[in-house]
């Protein structure tokens, strides 16, 4: 069997540039171009080679410091007296398009006051890290916004550095809402990976627009024990919660949190009823003849959708399937009109009368998928009506759900929780502090 030759990546290991390069193959610098371009304040190149390594063409640039004191890291006195320099070698951001690395003399200082040996703190990279500050920041947005694997690629890189790099700074990057107070909380699941009914919680500040955690499970117990977690000042805060209509959510929240008013989301009891109106309408079509048929076949969404977003020509198909089927044309107005007292309606009590009446003219249809929303609706009367307090809905947190899809579609799944706990709350946060 023939082996296929190796070929070394010259671009992945900035320690190695140190020594790869001569002194006579670098070219002195005739204006402050290459300087501005490199846009650290300590550092002005002075010379720089551009070389063709692997594949590519790279940029090196030797650089000097612009100042020749440091301050102590023990007593912090200004210090002027080099111990000991040693050349070192970064992977900075590219210049024209060129994998650019810096080389500088790393510096030890004596203290000239305390007389201890000290390394000199560099403000656009971190001691022993290959990669300047900027670049890892570059290597850590990236990674939002794609795969470790893909950056690694693109940028030339092992991709366990990639990753190494992501989670160090995915780990600085606190919660926004660790610091602050919360009014509005809001509570929502999303199915980690698909047909395993793997279940992560996302907590939201829906009044901050914020993730606060994402919990592994959507478990009663799981959820009373992160809001136990908070203080108590905290716990008294939280005036609303915005939920689904799931169970262990509102038990959680009645024990945990006795004064807050939990809020069932709007969305959630709409989509309740869009459900029973999508199983009369497919009930209607499989009953009726081959040509009323394909009039219904394909309209559900022409059916479910608000009157005011269809189109003209769907507006039509609509009117012509409501004429066909009597029974379907009461419940698509009923829903209709459900849905204009949540659009137009401010006050709880004037929803309330709105509503009971609505419930009376539902119930005498006599429909069976109707009766069973209203049994739905009955169940959860009390905190559906909250929503008209303060017209609170999860539409935050389901935004934030949908962004969390795409990562694990991008992801092609997340098998293990903590990795994806970790992407979801430096996404969110990079964004909310960085928007772009």
């Amino acid at each position: 069997m023939k082996l296929l030759p190796y070929t070394t990546s010259f671009v992945k290991d900035a320690a190695k540039a140190v020594n790869r390069i001569t002194q006579a193959e670098f070219t002195a610098v005739a204006d402050n171009t290459l300087t501005e371009l490199l846009g650290i304040e300590t550092l002005f190149v002075t010379m720089y080679v551009l070389r063709r390594e692997g594949d590519e063409d790279v940029l090196h640039l030797r650089c000097a410091h612009r100042q020749e004191v440091a301050l102590c890291t023990h007593c912090g006195s200004l210090s002027t007296t080099v111990h000991q320099e040693e050349a070192r070698c970064v992977r900075h951001l590219d210049v024209w398009g060129k994998k650019t690395f810096l080389h500088f003399l790393s510096r030890r200082f004596k203290c000239d006051r305390c007389g201890k040996v000290f390394s000199e703190e560099l403000p656009f990279a971190d001691s022993h890290r290959r990669q300047s500050a900027a670049f890892e920041m570059h290597v850590f947005r990236s990674c939002l916004a794609g795969t470790c694997k893909a950056v690694a690629v693109r940028e030339g890189l092992s991709q366990s550095t990639v990753k190494e790099i992501f989670n160090r700074l995915a780990a600085l990057k606190k919660s926004v809402g660790a610091d602050g107070t919360t009014r509005v909380l809001g509570i929502d699941e999303i199915s980690l990976k698909k047909r395993h009914k793997q279940f992560v919680l996302v907590i939201s500040d829906i009044s901050r627009k914020c993730i606060l955690a994402v919990l592994p499970d959507r478990e009663k117990e799981t959820l009373e024990n992160w809001i136990e977690s908070l203080s108590g000042p905290k716990r008294k805060a939280i005036r609303f919660v915005s939920i689904d209509m799931w169970r262990p959510y509102y038990h959680a929240v009645r024990e945990k949190l006795p004064r807050a008013k939990v809020v069932v989301d709007r969305f959630h009891v709409m989509k309740q009823l869009n459900t029973r109106l999508t199983q009369l309408r497919t009930k209607y079509q499989k009953q009726c003849n081959p040509e009323t048929q394909k009039i219904i076949k394909g309209s559900r969404w022409i059916v479910v959708r608000n009157r005011s977003e269809l189109s003209n020509k769907q507006a039509d198909q609509l009117n012509r399937i409501l004429e066909l089927c009597p029974e379907l044309r009461t419940l698509y107005l009923l829903k209709e009109e459900f849905r204009t007292i949540f659009e137009k309606i401010k006050c709880k009590d004037k929803a309330a009368r709105f509503i009971d009446a609505w419930c009376l003219r539902a119930e005498r249809t006599g429909d069976k998928y109707l009766a069973k929303f209203l049994t739905t609706f009955r169940n959860w009367r009390s905190q559906i009506l909250n929503y008209f307090i303060e017209r609170i809905t999860n539409g935050f947190v389901e935004g934030t759900n949908n962004s969390l899809r795409a990562i694990i579609r991008m992801a092609f799944g997340y098998r293990n929780f903590d990795n994806f706990k970790l992407r979801a709350l430096a996404g969110f946060n990079d964004f909310h502090t960085n928007p772009r």
